[in-house]
């Protein structure tokens, strides 16, 4: 067995009503003015009602936040980082989806390492090099897991590309995961930050840097999606699959902080940078055609995935086997009713190319299980383009 080192420093309260820890558990974290970030949307629903009351029953100060947008640009992160500055708070409560989250990621770390998030990006000039100021997550899908993880998204609208601020002083100190938060959320959303998970769920465990941690947590988030995502989206107000599907991407989030992820992120992230392509929609969509080409990588792993997904594969060789996860992937895309094409979301061919070469410096295309040039990418693009 191959020598790892397993991350998770984010402690978690787990729970329906778990939100209403969130003032002794910023007092827990040093106390001081709390600067609530959030989005428009978020900020006028019963989610952020219950936050505002939870804080108000327990005295917190705080300024609530909600000058953003999805997907944080370079441009955003700084002038957040200065409305944080001038507001005095100590502390960051980000609430939301993976936006939020990865914005007060970034301007956390941005109180306490000087210049703009442009300096600290993939390839820039400056590393991160002290400790952010103290940060909860309290996320409203099941999906994301940016609130377990070390890197944060970043928009550069300049050069349209995606590019990452990735250490572990900016994982948050604390996630406070309540299901009860995510009862509202619209079918589409619950179905794509669902596949999301499952996304890194399937790419931490084929990865070359996994290790048995990440492939226990891997596996189990794969078992608990399978059984719940449809569940989750027919019915939004089923507390358990909720619960099942956040204690899901909670621990996919953790194993791909610790495996690895693949192409789906690579040519995703590609995708969010040129067309702003949400995420979720994204990884959903590619996530199939990607195990297309990747399955013939490790047949046993793929096996297992079909496993975990819930596919009788008694009787079946290897290869066959490890297909039929390709095939449970593409059955849960129909049912959940996620685009299933590139042709949906509007993506032509003629941005194929542009596409593959914001994906070959994808850092992590390295520890993909099956070495991909660009021909590949393409062959991936193509299928997707066409559908199954």
């Amino acid at each position: 067995m191959k020598d790892f080192i397993f991350k998770m420093p984010t402690r978690v309260h787990f729970g329906n009503g778990v939100t209403k820890k969130l003032p002794d558990l910023c007092k827990e974290l040093g106390g001081g003015k709390i600067f609530l970030i959030s989005d428009p949307v978020i900020a006028s629903t019963p989610i952020m009602t219950a936050v505002k009351a939870a804080l108000d029953a327990g005295g917190a100060d705080y300024e609530l936040f909600t000058d953003t947008k999805p997907d944080p640009t370079i441009e955003m992160v700084d002038n957040t980082a200065k409305a944080l500055a001038d507001s005095g708070a100590s502390i960051v409560v980000a609430v939301g989806g993976g936006s939020p989250i990865d914005l007060a990621k970034a301007v956390a770390m941005l109180q306490t390492n000087e210049g703009s998030v442009r300096e600290y990006l993939f390839g820039g000039t400056k590393t991160v090099q002290n400790p952010s100021i103290p940060l909860i997550a309290i996320p409203t899908t099941a999906g994301t897991g940016s609130e377990m993880t070390a890197a944060t998204v970043i928009g550069d609208m300049q050069n349209n590309i995606k590019l990452s601020v990735t250490h572990d002083y900016i994982i948050p100190k604390a996630a406070l995961i309540d299901p009860q938060l995510h009862v509202g959320m619209p079918p589409i959303i619950t179905a794509s930050t669902g596949l999301d998970a499952l996304t890194h769920a399937i790419e931490s465990y084929v990865s070359l840097n996994a290790e048995p941690i990440s492939d226990a947590l891997g596996l189990h988030a794969m078992r608990l999606i399978g059984a719940n995502l449809r569940t989750a989206v027919a019915d939004g107000n089923n507390i358990e699959a909720r619960s099942n599907m956040a204690v899901a991407s909670l621990i996919a989030s953790v194993a791909f902080m610790n495996g690895g992820l693949g192409v789906v992120h690579g040519i995703a992230q590609s995708m969010g940078g040129l067309h702003h392509t949400p995420h979720g929609i994204a990884n959903g969509l590619l996530l199939p055609y990607a195990m297309d080409r990747n399955y013939v990588g490790n047949f046993r792993k793929f096996r297992d995935i079909a496993v975990a997904l819930g596919i009788d594969v008694e009787g079946l060789s290897d290869r066959d086997a490890a297909y039929t996860a390709v095939e449970a992937v593409f059955d849960l895309q129909e049912d959940v009713r996620v685009p299933r094409t590139l042709k949906e979301i509007d993506i032509e061919e003629k941005d194929f190319q542009a596409i593959i070469d914001g994906t070959m410096p994808y850092r992590l295309l390295a520890v993909n299980p099956c070495k991909l040039v660009e021909k590949d990418i393409r062959g991936i693009l193509e299928k997707a383009y066409e559908g199954r």
